[in-house]
């Protein structure tokens, strides 16, 4: 016990030596799966986890595919279709002004047109005759959005795609008929020219194509080729409406030379009769208001005559300006002046 007590007493608690410190405790590990089973369930989680994340950013991506590009275009730069099916009366008059001052008040086409980039070798004419820009765009729709901005000198808002001649002349005939706004004479012109330039083998493989009956079809081709002096008698071609096809030519095949010759005596009158009595006159017939007309007044400026007021037995009165004979802003203080003398 002697020599215990005196190794206790050789011990210097007093030792400046520090003391190793513990060695640091490892990270902890995930948990694992403690068996084979456990493992594959893991990885299959794992996998329908990333498989999910997968199908969001596709759904996202698909989101910015599906979205239509608008571009700006110098309207300079885009030229009309060739298969173009607006009469140039298309371009002027009060809906047109209209037209016009919405586009100017937005300070773009608020509707884009859509076009196609031209490619090499395809015919690079200039986008307006007398200028000598090559156009690098062809309208396949929205030629009077077009104008509008041209004239207003606004960039125009365009969708870009790449499209063959028939898909150019589908998305034209799909876009007009969607809007319901071409006359039938237009349509007639559009699907003739499309013809004439060998776009469709025939008239039939047209309306398949477009998805319209071949008896509409071939009515506004026979329309759209009636002669030019006979289109000329009438006040527009605008006018002229479907079912008068199949007796105009009718009327040309019994005697051809009498309706031209009517049709150069209309087309001489300053102011054309109401169109109805134009067809009358063209076929033989007598227009059937002529003979209760009590009272015709004519209106004139700067030496011509530019309209008429008519006043039938039945005291009904039609008055009929030339087209151009007053602008936008007169048209509406005419309408104004008319709502306010019938309202008194």
């Amino acid at each position: 016990m002697s020599k215990l007590i005196d190794k206790a007493k050789g011990i210097n608690f007093d030792d400046d030596e520090p003391v190793p410190a513990a060695p640091p405790s490892p990270a902890p590990l995930a948990a694992r799966p403690r068996t084979a089973i456990g493992a594959i369930s893991a990885s299959l989680a794992m996998g329908r986890s990333v498989e999910a994340e997968n199908r969001a950013l596709k759904d996202r991506l698909k989101g910015f595919e599906d979205a239509t590009v608008v571009e700006f275009l110098d309207p300079a730069l885009v030229r009309p279709s060739r298969f173009a099916n607006r009469h140039e009366l298309s371009f002027s008059g009060a809906d047109f002004e209209a037209l016009k001052a919405e586009i100017a008040s937005a300070g773009r086409n608020v509707q884009p047109i859509k076009v196609r980039r031209l490619r090499p070798g395809q015919v690079q004419v200039p986008a307006q005759a007398g200028e000598g820009t090559a156009a690098q765009y062809e309208i396949a729709f929205g030629h009077r959005r077009h104008r509008a901005c041209l004239e207003l000198g606004l960039p125009v808002a365009a969708i870009v795609e790449d499209l063959s001649d028939a898909q150019l002349f589908a998305e034209m005939d799909r876009e007009n008929r969607a809007r319901a706004n071409l006359a039938p004479w237009e349509q007639g012109a559009m699907y003739k020219r499309a013809l004439d330039a060998g776009l469709f083998p025939s008239l039939r493989k047209l309306a398949s194509a477009l998805g319209v009956q071949a008896g509409n079809a071939s009515t506004a081709v026979q329309l759209a080729s009636l002669p030019d002096a006979v289109v000329a008698a009438f006040e527009s071609p605008l006018v002229l409406q479907y079912r008068w096809a199949a007796p105009l030519l009718a009327a040309l095949d019994r005697d051809r030379d009498g309706v031209l010759a009517r049709a150069a005596g209309l087309s001489a009158q300053a102011v054309r009769p109401p169109a109805r009595q134009v067809l009358q006159h063209l076929l033989g017939e007598a227009p059937a208001a002529a003979a209760g007309r009590s009272k015709t007044t004519t209106f004139s400026a700067g030496g011509r005559q530019v309209g008429t007021l008519e006043k039938d037995a039945s005291g009904a009165i039609t008055v009929r300006l030339a087209s151009g004979a007053l602008d936008a802003a007169r048209e509406r203080k005419l309408g104004d002046f008319l709502a306010r003398l019938l309202a008194d």
